[in-house]
């Protein structure tokens, strides 16, 4: 919506009257509805019944990011998304940052991204104290000073903010002493794979929120790499739980991938 993109370069309006947004919100319900549902058969408690609605809309808005012409993608990448959620339920600030990062570097708003936009989304990974979250935000702040021509002279917060992102993730996750199993590198081959399998888009139609022009498709590309990335990044510095914490971004690769090999145009 032009009123929100005008505010924000990282935040995106909903429309409800839109069928694949109803679509989201009928999922979401269902995803609550359903693991709560399970919790009387099932160890998943009760309480974890509204979380795993909300990681199953970031799955929705994660795929409208990756693949913004196919609003299927997006109903598919719920489905992937609930199903991991049934293995482990993921992390809800880890999925919500992993969310905004990718849609910074698609530039699916086409608005201006504000220092103020960059300052939050950087805080945003410092204060959850997640490595998932950390590397997060560092892998997205320079794929956003690549791609990203509404940088200027942001460059320098987002540089700053990246340098201050790689010393506190390397003070919190201990780098010298990672122990880095074979199931993490089985994992990020996974992530890699998949990666690959959705790159890379060969048309983007869609207009972007400010109304100011399409999406770009170079940069949707982009996006999909920093998503393999995420992943990749979540196996090897967090492991099995690290990996399955944003499985909303797993979700919505595969079903992008999907689309990119079974769907016309993708």
């Amino acid at each position: 919506m032009p009123q929100l993109s005008a505010v924000t370069g990282l935040g995106r309006g909903f429309d409800s009257q839109l069928r694949s947004n109803r679509i989201a919100l009928a999922g979401t319900a269902l995803a609550t509805a359903t693991y709560a549902g399970l919790t009387f058969v099932t160890d998943a408690r009760l309480l974890d019944a509204p979380i795993a609605g909300i990681v199953v809309f970031l799955g929705w808005a994660t795929g409208r990011e990756l693949d913004p012409d196919r609003p299927q993608v997006a109903a598919w990448s719920m489905l992937l998304t609930f199903a991991a959620s049934i293995y482990i339920l993921p992390s809800g600030i880890a999925a919500a940052a992993a969310l905004v990062a990718i849609r910074l570097v698609a530039g699916t708003v086409g608005a201006r991204v504000t220092w103020l936009d960059v300052a939050i989304f950087s805080l945003l990974g410092y204060a959850s104290g997640s490595t998932t979250v950390l590397w997060i935000v560092a892998i997205t702040l320079v794929m956003w000073l690549v791609t990203g021509p509404e940088a200027g002279r942001l460059r320098y917060v987002g540089l700053a903010s990246f340098v201050a992102g790689i010393v506190a993730g390397a003070v919190l996750s201990e780098l010298a002493t990672a122990d880095i199993t074979q199931n993490a590198y089985i994992l990020a081959a996974v992530g890699g794979a998949v990666m690959m399998a959705a790159m890379r888009p060969r048309a983007v139609v869609s207009p972007v929120d400010s109304g100011s022009g399409h999406v770009d498709p170079l940069r949707v590309g982009f996006a999909r790499k920093t998503a393999g990335s995420f992943l990749m990044w979540a196996a090897l510095m967090g492991g099995v739980a690290g990996f399955w914490s944003i499985s909303p971004v797993l979700g919505a690769l595969v079903a992008t991938a999907f689309a990119k090999w079974f769907s016309p145009g993708a």
